[in-house]
């Protein structure tokens, strides 16, 4: 059954928790397709609505594993009517951009330095308009990455346009924060502090590229499946979805079908095998120089919802349930530390702002 339920925008200084994990705000990807080992690769999403953006600077490697980041590039915001804005490393490729709020209708563009090299976007302009998205929920019992049921957790979008005379080009992006509470050795005489919960952000359903084309459609109204997940003991406490509406230019939208489209395609042995996807970033001394990604700018909206255990139609054991005489070690990774629990996903001990149940 399909649940609907009330619910809250996050306003432009909340928006910053989407800055968290780099893969939630610019969707890192490790590019499809025959790469050649050493070529650069640049993402960024510029997001008026946020005050805090992300570049992912990296190099590839061969045979299709993850790119090395590039930690010691330049990285600066070129403003059309002028200016230039620098970026702060943040290590191992990322860098942000603070305190800045893009002005709707000005146009910018991305600027990288890699040792000798220049690689720069064409200039985008941010869209003016975004959709209003108003979301709901389901819990069904069916076949997700298997052949055998299970139970599986849905997020569904009805999205109303605005009445524009420009297409709307829009894409969606979904975040999970879970909460998570690990061991407390409370034994008899004085126990150590409590430690603080964890807070774990994570994209639902990272493959999944949600996209619409206002272009070849006439309806005002879109009703989607945005993205799906199995039910695990994540869903033990209060976990929070939210959803990023980002309204984008034609450049960007076929940059991303591309992507989906090859995505989607693959899994055949009669499969042409993909090329590398190239974007808007070129190196400004050589235009024989492949460079992969894309500088996408874009208006920004989060809306949000919450869901409890009760959603759940299996029973959740604790795993972290203190037990007397049991020792620390004795309790599963998990149960212990944070990162143990997250494995690789962005945490934090801190409650966000916007965790407020209504």
């Amino acid at each position: 059954m399909k649940k609907f339920f009330n619910i809250f925008l996050v306003s432009p200084l909340l928006c910053i928790v989407w800055l968290f994990l780099v893969s939630s705000c610019i969707d890192r990807l490790d590019f499809i397709g025959d790469t050649v080992e050493g070529q650069i690769i640049i993402y960024g999403l510029l997001s008026a609505g946020e005050n805090t953006h992300t570049v992912n600077v990296g190099s590839s490697r061969s045979l299709g594993f993850t790119q090395i980041g590039i930690p010691n590039a330049e990285v600066n915001l070129l403003v059309l009517d002028g200016g230039t804005l620098r970026y702060t490393s943040l290590g191992n490729g990322n860098y942000e951009l603070h305190n800045f709020n893009p002005i709707e209708g000005q146009s910018y563009s991305l600027e990288v330095k890699v040792g000798e090299k220049v690689f720069r976007s064409s200039f985008q302009e941010i869209p003016n308009s975004i959709g209003t998205d108003s979301l709901s929920y389901e819990v069904g019992y069916e076949p997700f990455r298997t052949t055998v049921n299970e139970h599986v957790f849905k997020v569904f979008t009805k999205t109303q346009l605005p009445q524009d005379n420009e297409p709307a080009y829009l894409r969606w992006i979904v975040e999970e924060t879970s909460y998570w509470e690990l061991v407390w050795i409370n034994a008899p005489g004085i126990p150590p502090p409590m430690p603080p919960p964890c807070f774990i952000f994570d994209i639902m359903e990272p493959a999944r590229i949600n996209l619409f084309n206002g272009s070849t459609s006439k309806t005002q109204n879109i009703d989607q499946l945005l993205a799906t997940r199995k039910m695990d003991n994540s869903f033990l406490y209060p976990m929070f979805i939210s959803v990023k509406q980002l309204s984008i230019n034609r450049e960007a939208f076929e940059y991303w079908e591309r992507i989906k489209i090859v995505i989607e395609n693959q899994g055949s042995l009669f499969d042409i095998p993909p090329a590398p996807i190239n974007g808007n970033i070129k190196n400004v001394n050589d235009p024989n120089d492949k460079v992969l990604g894309f500088f996408e700018v874009a208006k920004s909206q989060v809306t949000r919802f919450y869901v409890t255990s009760e959603i759940s139609p299996v029973f959740l054991r604790p795993p972290c349930t203190f037990v007397l005489g049991r020792q620390l070690f004795e309790y599963p990774p998990e149960c212990q530390t944070c990162a143990n629990r997250a494995l690789g996903r962005r945490f934090v001990t801190v409650r966000p702002d916007w965790w407020v149940y209504d």
